[in-house]
């Protein structure tokens, strides 16, 4: 008996708290759940809202790029040509209503006539002068209007319009298209944000039904008593409660801005929150159960306390020792709390000039939008793999690096570890790689083709030839052979010019001379040079590759290469290497002739063209860089510019090949490396590395 008066006002006090939580429970879980209910409704409304936003844009931005078109502008005109537009712009505008969401396009005169539609029967048949879409087009604005009454169908219309321009920008009319409002409504998935519990409709200012889920009557509009119910919410943003008969009800409205529509989900009150209630009941009933758990909870909390303490030693001594640098900074602040070891080696900075800063402050990504694209997919994702961007050192070296980042939770903060591997030299061995299979698969092949063309090649250039050897009209054996037969070899020759004859011949000729060279560059290209290794003079070269520049006869057609300022910039203490001179020079060579080509064809001209020669000794290479102050290379062509047959000038002015097989002799018959930058000035420079230790054949 002393036990049970002892546990009675224990328990008494227990019942109690049990008690007030339990309906503490209740009311807090009953709001909460209304809030969720009511905040589910506001995000549905937004959905559709945009969706029709969307849908209304996207019709606006089309009928804009047709008002565009020229097809229409002549359409408009009063002439011959004017009447052949306007028909083949009714067939343009009827295949544009087959298959798409409106139902009619008519193009109308500045007077509001309609002069050509979709719809044959709508042209001369009414003026749309006076409405608001038109006159808002004339005044030169894209605009939309809903219309009670089409003038065509006398149904609800949604009419989107905007002004037709000639390329003066004169105003020469309106374009416009049409689409009956419930066919646009029915398009809208209503029935997908409808539920049990909720129902949506899209509704007119003036009550009228435009679209709801299926089996909902829409022939009757709603009173006005419960149209000011969705105005009152659709101005608040807040839910509307009524009753209706002996029912509840409830409703949230948004009304559209590009459509003045209603946008309106209605519920019964009382379904809308029996979940809730039943949530608030099982509440109650775990808080029994709860707190029966504190005890046990609290013991696996201090077992659960020291397992975090071990994991974040372990994750602390993977940090610092990690071989990869990583960077840990702050979700919210932006701020760099750690730094391991790799990556201060790596970048040069220290740790303490890298705490406490944003990665803004430390500049280690050369182009800012690379940082906000980095960000931007991890808040987007949560974590970001490999995303590879440019990024600068203490020391001013650039570096290509491989970001990857993920969210992690220490001290209940969110912080972002960012792993960054610098991948410069293993993107440059990639394209090293691709390049050179590149020429190989393609060597491969050269010499067939080459081999393959080159008989009946031959035999089409000798027999050009002895067409005209023996057409002359001043070769003895041409007119002892015209004699015995009659012909007056003076009228042939006179034929032959009067029907360009002699003009077909040497267009034969010279198509076949031109075939000839590309054979003779694919076989270039495909075999190895048969001129020994020598020790040579690297400048001698190059000067030499210089003088033939400037009297090359195919470069005078296009631009005198003696009008380009020179500039060599060679050391003093080169030293010789070993290489196949006539095979360098011909690689320094093309890379002149394509710089000059290049500055010739700039748009505008280069005022004063220049082609920079630099010479550098390096660790065991001999660096040369040829920079012309052009308009540069493109970054998608100099993917590209290496590749064999690819080339950006007109058909029957290059092959293609000469870069392709410049960079074949530096990269496989040199062990070399070629290359192609941009330059300070926006020029291209072309990098040309050869190693010092070449051996030479004996």
């Amino acid at each position: 008996m002393s036990l049970n008066r002892h546990l009675a006002p224990v328990l008494t006090v227990v019942f109690a708290g049990v008690l007030v939580s339990t309906l503490v429970a209740y009311f807090s879980t009953r709001a909460t759940m209304a809030g969720l209910a009511l905040g589910q409704a506001r995000q549905t409304l937004g959905f559709l809202d945009r969706e029709i936003n969307s849908r209304v844009k996207e019709l606006a931005s089309r009928l804009e790029l047709w008002s565009q078109e020229d097809l229409y502008v002549l359409a408009l005109e009063d002439s011959y040509l004017g009447e052949s537009a306007r028909a083949e712009a009714a067939r343009r505008m009827a295949a544009r209503v087959r298959g798409s969401t409106f139902d009619r396009v008519f193009l109308v005169r500045p007077d509001g006539v309609i002069v050509t539609a979709s719809n044959p029967d709508m042209v001369g048949r009414f003026t749309v002068g006076d409405r608001n879409y038109f006159q808002k087009a004339l005044a030169g604005e894209v605009n939309m209007e809903t219309l009670a009454a089409g003038r065509h169908s006398n149904v609800p219309m949604l009419v989107i319009a905007a002004p037709v321009r000639t390329g003066d920008g004169v105003l020469a009319g309106v374009i416009a298209v049409a689409m009956e409002t419930a066919r646009f409504a029915g398009e809208l998935p209503l029935g997908a944000v409808s539920s049990q519990t909720a129902t949506g409709y899209l509704l007119d200012t003036a009550g009228r039904i435009l679209a709801a889920p299926p089996g909902i009557e829409t022939d009757h509009p709603w009173h006005d008593w419960r149209m000011d119910q969705v105005r009152q919410s659709a101005a608040s943003g807040e839910a509307a409660h009524f009753r209706e008969g002996e029912t509840g009800r409830v409703l949230m409205a948004v009304a559209n801005a590009e459509t003045g529509w209603y946008l309106v989900l209605s519920a019964d009150e009382d379904e809308l929150l029996r979940p809730a209630t039943r949530m608030a009941w099982l509440t109650g009933g775990v808080s029994l159960a709860t707190l029966a758990l504190v005890a046990l909870t609290l013991a696996a909390l201090g077992r659960a306390m020291a397992v975090m303490r071990q994991s974040e030693e372990k994750f602390s001594r993977l940090f610092m020792f990690a071989p990869d640098s990583i960077l840990l900074a702050d979700m919210e602040t932006g701020k760099v709390v750690d730094a391991n070891a790799s990556f201060t080696t790596q970048t040069g900075y220290r740790r303490d000039e890298i705490l406490g800063k944003t990665s803004a402050e430390v500049p280690l990504y050369v182009n800012s939008a690379d940082r906000e694209a980095f960000h931007s997919r991890l808040r987007r994702d949560g974590r970001v793999d490999h995303f590879e961007c440019e990024s600068r050192y203490k020391n001013g070296t650039l570096a290509i690096c491989s970001l990857s980042g993920q969210v992690v939770i220490i001290d209940g903060r969110r912080h972002l570890m960012t792993m960054v591997r610098d991948v410069t030299e293993t993107k440059r061995m990639q394209e090293m790689m691709v390049q050179t299979e590149k020429m190989i698969s393609v060597g491969g092949i050269a010499a067939g083709i080459a081999h393959e063309i080159n008989n009946p090649l031959g035999i089409v250039l000798q027999a050009s030839q002895n067409l005209v050897q023996r057409t002359r009209p001043d070769f003895r054996k041409n007119l002892e052979a015209a004699e015995k037969i009659g012909l007056d070899m003076g009228l042939l020759d006179q034929y032959m010019k009067a029907r360009k004859l002699d003009v077909f011949i040497e267009d034969i000729q010279s198509a076949a001379s031109r075939a000839s060279a590309i054979i003779r560059h694919m076989l270039d290209f495909s075999r190895r040079s048969e001129s020994r290794r020598t020790v040579c003079d690297i400048r001698a070269i190059a000067d030499s590759a210089l003088d033939l520049a400037s009297n090359d006869y195919d470069l005078k057609k296009s631009y005198d290469f003696k009008k380009i300022e020179i500039a060599r910039d060679y050391d003093t203490s080169l030293p010789d290497i070993g290489c196949t001179a006539t095979e360098i020079e011909q690689v320094l060579l093309n890379v002149f002739r394509n710089a000059a080509q290049a500055m010739a064809q700039a748009d505008p001209p280069v005022a004063a063209p220049r082609i920079a020669v630099r010479i550098r000794e390096q660790a065991d290479r001999v660096r040369i860089e040829i920079e012309d102050n052009g308009p540069g290379v493109p970054e998608a062509i100099r993917k590209r510019i290496f590749e064999p047959f690819f080339t950006t000038k007109q058909p029957g002015v290059g092959t293609g090949l000469g870069l392709s097989v410049s960079y074949f002799i530096v990269t496989k018959g040199h062990g070399g490396r070629m290359a192609i930058e941009t330059g300070r000035d926006g020029g291209a420079v072309f990098c040309i590395e050869l190693p010092k230790d070449q051996r030479l054949e004996v």
